[in-house]
């Protein structure tokens, strides 16, 4: 590396800077900005150890981690609280899991195998004690790398013993290995290499011409989206849509089946803007009522039915998550390091 090049910076934290009895704390308050965890379901924690090696790539960033056996949580209501609009794509060097995506995704992932995760919808794991090299990618990288949403790869799992996981294996090997030689130079064109070989894995080949009627798809979609995101106080219909973007009824639905339909996703919007503003402290004077009516909820009824359904919790405890959530001290500058990284991908 030449001697005026910069290097990448990184970031260690260590269960073995903590007393044997407080170690798992010292990991749950380090891992908290991805997961809620706890011990596994049998056994001790006699033992436990953990540690993450960080790098900052620039656009994403790059984990060797190992831990014991615990489990692995993220359900919509904190998904909804942390807002992380990344994805998180992990190499099981070792160990592996059980475990759930969505409500009814169940999945296996075994030593070798790489699995991806969107890390605004649930997920639940039951892991063993693991090595993991894990990328978190910004939701906006991996959908230009991918040429459509990669909403719906949430939960795929590539198996080591497969032609494509393993060529992602090597990728994801060789990439870690170079971090040290890698430059602050040369991170743009790495990223670009990686989130592309990313795409090329997981995305599965399809017929040219099927592929870009695909894309054409998913560009419209995106397309409503940021509108239905940008107007959720005003009155969004299906035929409303369809005059705006010149489409039909059948193409609407079709187009939003993948995300369960139309009038979901919509409400499921402005329920997860709810939360925001509920949580945002400038917001406190303003009654519940007033925020689901600005957000286009008619019945402030409905809506809290419709809130808890999503999240679990009443509109009112949505305020008071938020301020036990600022009260969380995390251990340790690497860990605020690291979570300062991420929030700022």
């Amino acid at each position: 590396m030449p001697a005026t090049a910069r290097s990448l910076p990184s970031t260690v934290f260590h269960t073995g800077q903590a007393a044997a009895e407080d170690r798992f704390d010292a990991w749950r308050e380090s891992i908290s900005v991805l997961f809620d965890v706890a011990p596994p379901a049998r056994g001790t924690l006699d033992g436990f150890e953990a540690s993450v090696h960080a790098t900052h790539l620039g656009q994403l960033l790059v984990g060797d981690i190992c831990f014991g056996a615990q489990r692995f949580a993220r359900d919509r209501a904190r998904a909804a609280r942390d807002g992380l609009d990344h994805y998180l794509v992990q190499w099981y060097r070792g160990g592996g899991f059980a475990g759930q995506h969505d409500s009814d995704g169940d999945m296996r992932v075994h030593a070798g195998d790489i699995v991806f995760f969107d890390m605004a919808r649930p997920q639940r794991t039951f892991a063993h004690s693991s090595r993991v090299l894990s990328l978190i990618v910004p939701r906006v990288l991996c959908d230009e790398a991918f040429g459509a949403t990669a909403e719906r790869l949430h939960g795929t799992v590539l198996r080591g013993d497969d032609a494509l996981g393993g060529l992602l294996a090597d990728h994801l090997d060789s990439l870690h290995r170079r971090l040290p030689s890698v430059s602050a130079e040369q991170t743009a064109d790495v990223v670009y290499a990686t989130t592309r070989m990313l795409a090329a894995c997981l995305r599965p080949a399809q017929p040219v011409l099927a592929q870009a009627q695909a894309e054409m798809r998913a560009v419209t979609l995106e397309r409503i989206q940021r509108h239905i995101g940008r107007n959720l106080g005003t009155p969004l219909t299906p035929e409303s849509l369809c005059r705006a973007f010149g489409i039909s009824r059948s193409l609407l639905y079709r187009l939003f089946e993948p995300v369960g339909g139309v009038a979901h996703y919509v409400q499921q919007r402005r329920l997860l803007r709810a939360f925001h503003a509920l949580a945002n402290p400038v917001n406190q004077r303003l009654r519940v009522a007033e925020i689901a009516t600005r957000l286009g909820f008619t019945s402030e009824a409905h809506f809290s039915r419709a809130f808890r359904t999503a999240f679990g919790l009443a509109p009112r405890e949505a305020r008071a998550t938020d301020a036990s959530a600022r009260a969380l001290a995390v251990a340790g500058a690497s860990s605020i390091e690291y979570a300062e990284w991420l929030r700022g991908l």
